[in-house]
């Protein structure tokens, strides 16, 4: 099992951007963050 630290987008600690809210669906980058999440298989970045 990959040993990823935990992605948070509401996350306001750190970053004063809450990047949840800057993904407006009908947007590119809303676009590219669906992709990613649910249609990539990413498991080739996992250690095998």
């Amino acid at each position: 099992m990959p040993n990823f630290i935990p992605c948070d987008y509401n996350q306001t600690s750190m970053v004063v951007i809450n990047y949840q809210d800057q993904l407006q669906p009908g947007t590119f980058e809303h676009a590219i963050h669906y992709l990613i999440d649910n249609n990539i298989d990413l498991s080739i970045f996992h250690s095998k």
